[in-house]
């Protein structure tokens, strides 16, 4: 079938702070009710036209192409897998439409700025958490002050930690610790799964299943698989197909035989020569959305020579993104111009990022007192194997463009699970792929923990770096914040040269013709509750 296309337009969001907003791993399993089996009967099939075997309409069968934690508190992680398991069962106070960055209401009826700092939330009232208890103002002071938590890995997204205040059951002031205005605040209340309470207050409770408001609750883990079941007191109505699992498959084409055969009904991370293969299919779809993770070349800022600028451009000035996306991704994604992706808010071109110039290159190096690259170390470039596309075909090129300029390079191609285990250390090599796919459409979602002291990835600190980053998110101006964005703080990261944007990621989804209403967002989770099986 053709393939869908879906490319977000990227709009400001008008009046972002004004007036009020109105609106009516293994064999382990656990369970959130002691249940020993869910997920429906997926024995019963039917036969599509094209000999595919559609399992049954009771169950939606998706794929992932990363191993889940075995962890399910939202506020132990970072990652893309636990995340697109968290969006099918938790709420957020605020809905941003990511096709036209609209917002609208979710948990929280209303909101308003009561004063430059302070955020008004009321709340929606009769919502039940999947355990049965009572939504209220509880359970959104608890949930924001934990996600901010500088004891929360989630801390990473934000500049610092959020106070509440509960006026009322279902009314809460929020504001950032030191009491300044936060003009992402709004925009971060969008990602934000709301938790309960009790759970946030019993560690083991919240680390041993989802418990949130959403259409879909949590039943089991087992086999690499999460067991979901329709939530018959959701406040937004029951969703339209009532089970869903949710299964980690490494192998891509071990995912594209599932979905052939019926055994799968979505699969993530299709390979690009693998979308022909679904297109040709009647009784296959592939549904392409360009997404808001960019992926990067970062420098490891404790491994001599990464401590030196001038060596760091003549890196990015070495690198040909074109052909990367072009031929090795072969159009399926889209050749990087900034430090967030285009689908993010505020996202503009920058007018000294570095594009392909081997001869800049070598002149740099010479600048920087290394002609052809003569008195530098061997460098290490490391990269992931099976979860990001074509990471090993890429590196080999790039390997391929820093050795042209006269660099020693070592490609390092490793398993997933070590480079998970390096991506973050300050030393296990001198540079390493990787991507950061936020959670919503916030810019700081990706700029705080990338480039506030220290980076996350790099380690780099840099004074200037954080006072321009703190003057953008103070202004509650969209337009003006958008400006600090465009003239300083993405040319400054230009200058610095923390990091080699390369390309922003399209996610490409194989999905059975029979299988209607499945809707991907740019931040790589996507929408089941209203999808039904033909």
């Amino acid at each position: 079938m053709k393939t869908k296309l879906k490319r977000l337009t990227v709009a400001a969001v008008a009046a972002m702070m004004a007036a009020t907003v109105m609106a009516g791993c293994g064999d382990t399993s656990t369970t959130t009710d002691g249940s020993s089996a869910a997920g429906g009967d997926t024995a019963a099939a039917s036969t599509t036209g094209g000999g595919r075997t559609a399992g049954s309409k009771d169950t939606l069968v998706i794929l992932s192409a990363e191993n889940f934690l075995g962890n399910w508190d939202p506020t132990s992680h970072t990652t893309l897998a636990q995340l697109h398991a968290e969006w099918i069962c938790f709420n957020r106070l605020i809905h941003m439409d990511t096709d036209t960055q609209e917002l609208s209401p979710e948990l929280a009826t209303s909101w308003e700025y009561i004063d430059d700092a302070t955020l008004q939330l009321k709340l929606r009232e009769g919502v039940k958490f999947q355990d049965g208890s009572d939504f209220d103002a509880e359970d959104v002071k608890a949930t924001l002050e934990k996600h901010s938590s500088k004891d929360s890995v989630t801390t990473a997204w934000w500049s610092q930690p959020v106070k509440v205040e509960v006026v009322d059951q279902y009314t809460v002031n929020v504001r950032m610790e030191d009491g300044r205005p936060y003009a992402g605040l709004i925009n971060m209340l969008c990602m934000v799964p709301v938790m309960s309470a009790d759970d946030i207050a019993d560690p083991a409770k919240l680390s041993a299943g989802f418990n949130g408001t959403g259409a879909y609750k949590f039943d089991k883990y087992e086999n690499d698989t999460i067991y979901y079941s329709a939530f018959d007191d959701c406040w937004e109505g029951v969703p339209k197909t009532p089970y869903v699992q949710y299964k980690y498959v490494a192998d891509s084409s071990t995912r594209l035989a599932a979905l052939q055969t019926g055994e799968a009904d979505i699969i993530e991370r299709v390979e690009s020569e693998q979308v022909s293969v679904l297109e040709n299919n009647p009784d296959t779809e592939v549904i392409t959305q360009l997404t808001t993770e960019l992926k990067h070349l970062f420098f490891k800022f404790e491994v001599e020579p990464m401590n030196e600028e001038l060596v760091r451009k003549a890196i990015s000035y070495a690198i040909d993104r074109e052909t990367i996306v072009n031929d090795i991704l072969q159009g399926y994604g889209e050749v990087a111009d900034c430090y967030v992706s285009s689908t993010v808010w505020g996202y503009s071109p920058v007018d000294n990022f570095p594009t392909y110039d081997p001869e800049k290159a070598k002149e740099l190096l010479a600048e920087a007192g290394y002609p052809n690259g003569e008195g530098l170390p061997e460098m290490t470039y490391t990269t992931s194997v099976g979860f990001y596309v074509k990471t090993k075909e890429y590196g080999e090129f790039i390997t391929a463009n820093l050795q042209a300029i006269g660099l020693n390079v070592k490609f390092n191609p490793v398993e997933t699970a070590t480079w998970n285990d390096m991506y973050y250390q300050a030393t296990p090599c001198t540079m390493i792929d990787g991507g950061w796919c936020p959670p919503g459409l916030e810019p700081d979602l990706k700029l705080n923990p990338f480039y506030r002291s220290p980076g996350l990835i790099t380690k780099f600190v840099d004074d200037q770096l954080d006072a321009v980053m703190d003057k953008e998110a103070s202004e509650l101006d969209s337009e003006k914040r958008k400006e600090i964005l465009a003239n300083e703080v993405y040319p400054l990261l230009a200058e610095k040269c923390e990091d080699v944007p390369l390309f922003n990621s399209m996610s490409i989804y194989g999905v059975g013709s029979n299988v209607k209403g499945f809707k991907s967002l740019p931040t790589t989770s996507f929408e089941v509750k209203d999808v039904v099986k033909e």
